[in-house]
């Protein structure tokens, strides 16, 4: 019997795995025997390891069905849904993704393969106590997507959802799910709060209760008591009487029975801590006190109210906390003087080296020692991307000069990709004399350049290998970018010159309570790293801190900066610099309640406020947050570009709460005269690094599997890449990128990468790597269809699950923009106003079809998939919201670059061109069902002045536009020309309309108004 079972669900890859997966977790059995299981299961083909895993899975199913004793969930509260038996098997239709929010009178979207308008309902009923079936509409139906309205009627709380066709039906799937994502702090201790983030956390409809239960080891559990409860967070109380421990927290949606349970989350509750020692500092020397105090085991030294000369860096070992006696009233103070010794943070090393060295003039001196005379061929690392400016790259701009000979161009410098995107070059052949020399490095003509190394080899046959570094010996010499000995630039920078007042450099060192004042040595007020960088530190706090008057220019001017930081806490705090708040790699961080000020101190301004580079950023709040300018500069010219801004990199943004946080009085972009294609004020921007495109040779529950190597990359599928980085094997062969398994300085670790499904019966799904075993990469939980071999993934970097709830953003260039692998996160109740460009921008791109890719920013396989978008307030842009995807016309339409995204209840007011648009950017060539954009929700929208209300333009499929609003009151600008409603650019766009709203300046319709333009053809709206 379970033989024939496991052959069903293979054949027909329907199982909803993750209700079992669930329910194997629930019933006690340890994840670690299901994997063990798994992992250790002897086969030898795919279909035998998909066979395998599949009697494990029933058979352990089949023993804790007839074992269970502990670990039980309590009865749901609620209805119990029961619905009616239906047959399923192979050639039923399949539900692999679909969106997860959507109440009466709303739409969603159901994605899958063999999907008909056979949708079926099930929900509450007043009158039926384990619920009724509901007949919802369809707005469309091709086959792989169902576009479906819930009838107004309908009671709200928790659907399941299935599709019916001559075969029999799909797995339910259950709409409005509870779905925690995660919580912060992961550890806690009893008696504490505990806040939860994710979908649909408060009970339908209005979110007034969260029915939260916390589950021991044991089987043991509690109902939690909540504080503010909401739709996409929550405070919980955890009991004082909580014995340490792990724990999984679940929540209930209210209806449903087993059907309305979250999946759940693990706590860790740890004893209370004892109270640290306090002691109170007697004498000046704070340096001397807190060494003293982390030789006995850590503790608090308390300075009394005083200004202290800080005689260095103060640092701040592990276990100890310098409080003063508030901020203004406790000061350290740096010194001045050019003879003070710092702490360095960094040493010279690969993958750094001096950057923004891209002004005409600026020069670099090196002393270079050479073994012997004769030609010595130089090679450099190096990163540039200088297409933005129309440059090839900075091919014979700067020059190198070996004492008082002529200078010689470096050549063969062609665009790398990004600044952080670095490859080897030979650029120049010098002829000189043995023994020591100087080596000056000038920027000729101007052209952005990041110099990682030079390297001289005697060898003209030398060529440096792309894994491995080069050392120096009797025929090589390395000298590092950095390692200069005289640096004059107009804006540059090197690594390792930072200068900071305090190093909280050992875990759980923590400042608090005191002003920090820099001088013009120092550009750093506050930094928090591991002295083993680039181990992670752990829970430093920094709480009502202010920081002013750091004026170093050496580096980047930060009032707080972050590397590689787990459970910091920067709270409370008033921070004065170019960047106030620098996150290089944050993990359960917090920063809230902080008053940023940004000032210009040389050339371009900060990059951002809240600045968030190229490393991870997982789990942090990021929330109150006020960012204001220094007085007198208030509605001028910007100090700051950015507000928040995120990036990938050598990591992924995952699962962070971005809230509340506003602007005072500031104005966001470029100073004048400098780049202005800055502003965005809250940005996810993707330095992109895609690990492997492609298809797979096969998966199983939670895992997937790729080819050892693949065919070469057509030519014409390269895009952006060049050939010469697509890795390869020791024979010659093309393979994916395998990604590092330890942390490195150089490429994000494998469990920074994501797995999205682009074609198939599974597509539309995306998992977390968290492990790899050969060519196998282990997901963090499974597939709900398991995509067949052949199916094309992407495994790359990506922006998933956050949320940007309730913040305002005015006077910038954007508001708010999601910008290339943007899955799942969640735009909520924020205010954007008065932007030179749109208010809300949502970007996917496809510039390349290569199998890999290295980092790269601004392009890429980047999927802007299932976004929601609601109760956002847009006003005063170029547009209001913009949904569109960058497109290299060159390459084939595989797959969908945008899929899924919702835009709801969101107001456009006063925007110059179009309230929404949405468009794929490429033309719509044949009647293919495949767009560029496809499965796209528009509901509830307002929009209020505007020359077209909502545009549907190229490569688009699948777009639902209901229940939306168009107001003509006032002219937006000086062109003439027909007030549009709804224009559809091309008639074959699928484009279902319903419900939707037009007026004038009377508040009536008006019949200079078009109503709807599909093509050249005006329609009229359906209730006219």
């Amino acid at each position: 019997m379970a033989e024939e079972l496991a052959t069903i669900l293979i054949r027909s890859c329907r199982v909803d795995t993750e209700n079992r997966y669930q329910k194997l977790l629930r019933q006690g059995i340890d994840q670690q025997k299901i994997d063990s299981f798994w992992s250790n299961f002897p086969t030898r083909t795919p279909r035998g390891l998909a066979m395998a895993r599949c009697y494990v899975l029933l058979a352990i199913l089949f023993a804790g069905a007839a074992t269970r004793s502990t670990a039980e969930l309590p009865p749901p509260p609620g209805s119990e849904y029961r619905i009616p038996e239906g047959k399923s098997g192979p050639g039923g239709p399949v539900i692999s993704a679909w969106t997860d929010d959507a109440g009466p009178d709303e739409t969603f979207l159901l994605v899958g393969d063999g999907l008909t308008e056979n949708v079926v309902m099930w929900g509450l009923s007043p009158n039926r106590e384990h619920g009724a079936e509901i007949r919802p509409k369809i707005q469309f139906c091709t086959g792989k997507m169902v576009a479906v309205t819930i009838p107004e009627r309908a009671y709200d709380g928790p659907f399941l959802v299935w599709v019916e066709n001559v075969e029999g039906r799909s797995q339910p799937i259950v709409l409005n799910r509870p779905q925690l994502w995660w919580c912060y702090p992961r550890t806690c201790t009893s008696g504490s709060v505990v806040r939860v983030f994710g979908r649909n956390i408060g009970k339908r409809p209005h979110f007034a209760e969260v029915l939260a239960y916390l589950e021991s080891e044991s089987g043991n559990g509690v109902w939690l008591p909540s504080l503010s409860p909401g739709k996409y967070s929550a405070t919980l109380c955890l009991p004082d009487d909580l014995s340490p421990g792990r724990y999984q927290l679940h929540i209930h949606a209210g209806a449903g029975g087993e059907w309305g349970w979250s999946n759940p989350l693990t706590i860790q509750v740890e004893a209370q801590v004892p109270a640290k020692t306090e002691i109170q500092l007697t004498g000046t020397d704070i340096q001397a006190a807190v060494n003293a105090l982390a030789a006995q085991g850590g503790g608090i030294l308390t300075l009394p109210a005083g200004r202290y000369m800080l005689s260095g860096t103060l640092v701040i070992p592990a276990g100890v906390t310098v409080s003063g006696q508030g901020r203004g009233r406790t000061i350290l103070q740096a010194p001045s003087s050019p003879a003070t010794k710092f702490a360095r943070f960094q040493g010279i090393a690969w993958n750094q080296g001096p950057a923004a060295v891209h002004t005409p003039g600026d020069t670099m001196v090196y002393k270079l020692t050479l073994p012997r005379a004769g030609e010595w061929y130089v090679w450099l690392r190096y990163a540039t991307e200088m297409s933005p400016w129309g440059q090839p790259g900075v091919s014979g701009r700067m020059t190198l000069t070996l004492d008082d000979t002529p200078p010689v161009r470096l050549e063969n410098l062609p665009n790398t990709g990004s600044f952080g995107t670095f490859r080897w070059s030979l650029s120049a052949t010098l002829t000189a004399t043995a023994g020591e020399h100087r080596l000056t490095w000038k920027n000729e003509q101007g052209g952005g350049i990041h110099i990682d190394a030079f390297v001289f080899s005697d060898d003209p046959a030398w060529q440096p290998e792309e894994n491995k570094f080069p050392v120096s010996g009797p025929h090589l010499v390395v000298l590092q970018g950095e390692d200069v000995v005289d640096f004059q630039t107009k804006e540059g920078s090197l690594p390792g010159a930072e200068k900071a007042c305090v190093w909280l450099a050992g875990d759980g060192a923590c400042l608090r309570n005191l002003s920090v004042l820099g001088s013009v040595q120092t550009n750093l007020g506050i930094v928090i790293r591991h002295p083993d960088f680039p181990k992670w530190i752990h829970n430093c706090r920094v709480e009502n801190v202010e920081v002013r008057d750091c004026q170093g220019k050496q580096a980047e001017n930060c009032g707080v900066r972050l590397f590689h930081a787990i459970g910091a806490v920067v709270k409370g705090c008033e921070l004065w610099a170019r960047s106030p708040l620098f996150l290089s790699g944050v993990k359960q961080c917090e920063f809230s309640q902080n008053r940023l000020v940004s000032v210009t101190l040389w050339g371009g301004n900060a990059e951002g406020y809240i600045n968030g580079r190229n490393e991870p950023v997982e789990e942090c709040i990021i929330e109150d947050n006020v960012c204001a300018v220094p007085p007198g500069n208030e509605g001028g010219g910007p100090t700051g570009r950015r507000m928040i801004w995120l990036s990938t990199g050598r990591g992924s943004v995952t699962h962070n709460w971005i809230a509340n946080n506003r602007e005072d009085r500031a104005v966001f972009g470029g100073v004048a005269g400098t780049d202005q294609n800055v502003g965005e004020m809250i940005l996810f921007e993707a330095c992109q690094r895609v690990a492997y495109f492609g298809p797979i040779t096969g998966a199983d529950v939670d895992r997937v599997t790729l080819p050892p190597f693949i065919q070469e990359t057509p030519e014409e599928w390269l895009g952006d890449v060049k050939r010469d980085d697509l890795p390869r094997d020791d024979q010659g062969r093309e393979t994916p990128f395998w990604p590092p398994e330890e942390e490195n300085d150089r490429e994000p670790v494998v469990t920074e990468y994501y797995v999205t499904v682009l074609d198939g019966p599974g597509w539309g799904q995306t998992r977390r790597i968290v492990a790899r075993d050969q060519t196998t990469y282990r997901l963090d939980s499974p597939w709900r269809v398991v995509p067949p071999p052949g199916s094309r993934v992407v495994i790359c970097t990506a922006f998933f699950e956050n949320h940007i709830v309730n913040n305002r953003t005015v006077n910038g260039m954007t508001g708010i923009q999601l910008w290339i692998s943007c899955i799942g996160n969640i735009v909520s109740g924020n205010e954007v106003a008065r932007q030179r460009k749109p208010a809300v921008f949502l970007y996917g791109t496809c510039t390349t079809l290569a199998s890999s890719m290295p980092m790269t920013w601004n392009r890429g396989i980047g999927p802007l998939f299932f976004n929601h978008v609601e109760g956002t307030q847009a006003d005063e842009a170029s547009c209001g919201i913009l949904l569109t995807t960058g497109e290299r016309a060159s390459l084939p339409l595989l797959f969908p670059h945008a899929l899924g995204n919702v835009l709801r209840h969101n107001g456009c007011v006063r925007n110059r061109t179009d309230g929404v648009l949405i468009t794929g950017n490429r033309n719509d060539g044949d009647k293919s069902e495949m767009a560029a954009v496809m499965g796209t929700i528009a509901e509830f929208n307002l929009v209020r002045d505007a020359l077209r209300g909502f545009r549907v333009a190229s490569s688009v499929q699948g777009v639902v536009l209901r229940r939306n609003h168009v107001y003509f009151w006032y002219p937006v600008n000086n062109q003439a020309g027909e007030r549009v409603a709804f224009q559809i650019d091309s008639p074959q766009t699928l484009c279902p309309m319903e419900n939707n709203s037009v007026e004038g300046i009377q508040g009536v319709f008006e019949n200079d108004i078009v109503p709807i333009l599909r093509g050249d053809v005006r329609e009229r709206l359906d209730d006219m």
